[in-house]
């Protein structure tokens, strides 16, 4: 289960349902048009300085965004809920950004609702529900820039993040308690409310991602990475024959440049298009493939560069003339990169970019450049930088250490989950602490009791 809001950014126009899987989507109506175009909203501020204020901004308005999805889906045709009730499905599978899907599983009798992630960060608010609590001074957010090994104000920044996040971007309490409204209408108030329902229906969640290129810290066995779903592996890529040319044309290699499927590359500066391309023209001797959704004035001068509207990624990064990724350090690019053995040049836009330039930074894979303090030269030279036998080396070690699995069977992560969420007993594996409040867990209450009897006994 998706809302509609994560759909968009996920569907690029060339998805395909696998054989056998039946699709139903609510149509979603916007009161607001700014809510409707919020997506456009969300792309174009990633081109600007991205600051807290900018990340507070877009929760609020995605929190609008959730609320009235929330209610327009649980307000649906009663009949289409009634044929979901009817299949008797045992567990469903949600994005874990609201908990408006326990609601929606509630109303089709799904005892059982498996979170997963939309990138290899698990949020606080989704770890506290399943009882894992982050400790802020060597756990990195997923929001912060700072890495893994952390200065003094790095870990005020961190702490910081960590406690603002249960009422700040992702779960804000009142989209909470405007949630529970709606849910109310159909179970009544004297059943448990939605943030007490995730204690009892999720038993496991799937960090969408693999364990290797997170930061390390400790996970309960119901809090899994799925490593990488639907992977195909010993298939050789059948290029586009345009493609094709373009790539074998005698040069030292081939430069992909590309900023995902969510940013939208025709809000792209003047700036940040001049120092890409002034540099890319100083790179006579590499073929550089730009993904790009409108035309260059002056590109047409540079042989060497080629801008394209759409690339099969996954396939150019295991092209043996492959040489060089320029991204924006989103999960999925850096995955591609570290499976293929690919150095990188990183450009965070949003969100958790930043963190995600740390974890690439922290294997010697990659450079990284400040969107906000581009010039021709400073790009030149993080891609001669990257572009250096050493950071291929760390590349290809990366590559190997990711081949090296636990299990090589398919869906191996996915299979133990659902594994665990059909389990007639999930007490046996889930955390006690889930129940816990605040200061049941850090043991307030018995310290208070400690100090105030030292304070009796010697004072």
């Amino acid at each position: 289960m998706w809302t509609q809001m994560e759909m968009a950014m996920l569907d690029t126009g060339n998805n395909k349902l696998p054989e056998g899987v039946t699709e139903y989507r609510i149509p979603i109506h916007f009161k607001d048009t700014l809510k409707t175009e919020g997506l456009k909203v969300f792309q174009s501020m990633m081109f600007e300085s991205g600051d807290a204020n900018d990340l507070w901004w877009t929760g609020q308005e995605f929190k609008d965004m959730r609320v009235e999805a929330c209610e327009q889906m649980l307000k649906h045709d009663e009949k289409v809920y009634e044929d979901f009730r009817k299949e008797g499905f045992d567990v469903a599978i949600a994005h874990f950004h609201d908990l408006c899907p326990l609601a929606i599983a509630k109303k089709m009798n799904v005892k059982r609702v498996i979170w997963i992630t939309h990138g290899t960060s698990i949020y606080d608010f989704s770890a506290v529900e399943l009882g894992l609590r982050t400790i802020p001074s060597s756990i990195p957010h997923p929001l912060s820039s700072a890495g893994f090994f952390q200065s003094f104000s790095d870990r005020v920044q961190n702490t910081l993040w960590h406690l603002s996040l249960l009422d700040f971007v992702n779960l804000p309490q009142n989209l909470l308690i405007d949630e529970n409204l709606f849910y109310r209408e159909f179970v009544g108030n004297d059943q448990e409310d939605l943030w007490d329902l995730a204690k009892t229906t999720v038993p496991s969640l799937l960090i969408n991602g693999d364990r290797m290129l997170d930061f390390p810290r400790p996970l309960p066995v119901h809090i899994a990475f799925s490593g990488e779903l639907g992977v195909r592996k010993g298939k050789k890529a059948v290029m586009e024959k345009w493609l094709e040319e373009i790539i074998e044309k005698p040069s030292d290699g081939l430069i992909v440049f590309s900023l995902g499927t969510v940013s939208n590359t025709t809000n792209m500066p003047a700036q940040m298009i001049n120092s890409f391309l002034g540099a890319f023209g100083k790179l006579k001797s590499y073929t550089v493939l730009w993904r790009m959704e409108k035309s260059i004035p002056g590109a047409e001068k540079y042989d060497n560069l080629h801008l394209v509207k759409w690339l099969p990624q996954k396939d150019i990064m295991r092209h043996p003339k492959m040489k060089l990724m320029i991204a924006h350090g989103g999960y999925n690019s850096f995955l591609e990169a570290a499976q293929a053995g690919i150095p990188a040049v990183l450009m965070p836009l949003f969100a958790d970019q930043k963190i995600n330039a740390k974890r690439a930074q922290r294997f010697g894979m990659a450079t990284v450049l400040d969107k906000l303090d581009l010039t021709v030269n400073k790009v030149y030279g993080a891609v001669m930088e990257a572009l250096k036998p050493e950071y291929s080396k760390n590349a290809k070690k990366l590559s190997a250490m990711l081949s090296d699995q636990v299990s090589t069977e398919p869906y191996y992560a996915l299979r133990y989950s659902l594994k665990l969420a059909t389990s007639p007993k999930p007490s046996l594996f889930t955390l006690k602490s889930q129940h816990l409040s605040f200061s049941e867990f850090h043991n307030l209450d018995v310290l208070s009791i400690i100090v105030v009897a030292v304070l009796v006994v010697f004072c």
